[in-house]
């Protein structure tokens, strides 16, 4: 399976730096955006299906517990994701200013993607601090 940049990404005027940037692309940033971004995927499709058997009457991790597990898991993957966006933005910008393209677009598109499931993880993380801080320890 061929998951090269599109041909028209080495014609015209970017040469041998347009290539070098989406190489470096490929193999550190767009890999690391992809992990996260499945990492984040696998994450909250866990918690759905927690909360789901927790909703209809099935045993779910003890109190304290799960108000951990959901404050340092939302913490974790909204730190990742933002992460993940801060990392792919710069190269994006520079292999736009070599060739405005479907796959610039595309690395675009995924940015934006990570960052609405950032501000989604992190409006959960407020909600599960804030449950986390009503517990009673006593």
């Amino acid at each position: 399976m061929d998951v090269s940049p599109p041909r028209s990404l080495w014609c015209g005027g970017g040469g041998g730096e347009l290539l070098a940037a989406v190489n470096t692309f490929d193999r550190t940033v767009g890999g690391y955006v992809v992990a996260i971004g499945v990492f984040a995927f696998i994450y909250t499709t866990l918690q759905l299906v927690r909360h789901g058997v927790r909703l209809t009457g099935g045993q779910d991790l003890q109190g304290k517990v799960a108000v951990l597990v959901d404050f340092a898991g939302d913490q974790v993957t909204a730190y990742l994701l933002m992460s993940a966006v801060s990392a792919a933005i710069p190269i994006t910008n520079r292999m736009r200013e070599g060739a405005d393209n479907v796959f610039t677009d595309s690395s675009a598109a995924s940015i934006s993607m990570a960052f609405f499931a950032f501000l989604c993880l992190a409006l959960s993380a407020l909600v599960s601090g804030f449950k986390l801080a009503k517990q009673t320890y006593i």
